[in-house]
């Protein structure tokens, strides 16, 4: 009597990938960056257009957070108290 092989059977993340279902937008980047003070999502090319609209700022242990060139003094508010207490940045809520 012969035994037959069992089939290979796909991980959760396979059967994912092969699942159809929203796709992002086309041109849509992967990153997502939000501004930390006002919660503004920021697109990639406003970082490095002529009139830059936003910019990172690097806190003293070396992170880089996102915001926008508006709210800049309230973004190094925030980015003064995560150095002083050690603690997470409180970033604003995300919004579209």
């Amino acid at each position: 009597m012969r035994r037959m092989k069992r089939e290979k059977k796909l991980t959760k993340r396979e059967r994912k990938a092969l699942k159809p279902g929203p796709k992002p937008p086309a041109g849509h980047d992967h990153q997502h960056i939000h501004c930390i003070s006002c919660g503004r999502h920021i697109d990639a090319p406003e970082f490095s257009a002529p009139i830059p609209k936003a910019q990172y700022i690097t806190c003293d242990h070396g992170s880089r957070f996102p915001s926008c060139t508006s709210c800049m003094a309230g973004s190094q508010a925030l980015i003064d108290e995560h150095e002083r207490t050690g603690q997470q940045v409180n970033a604003a809520p995300a919004f579209h």
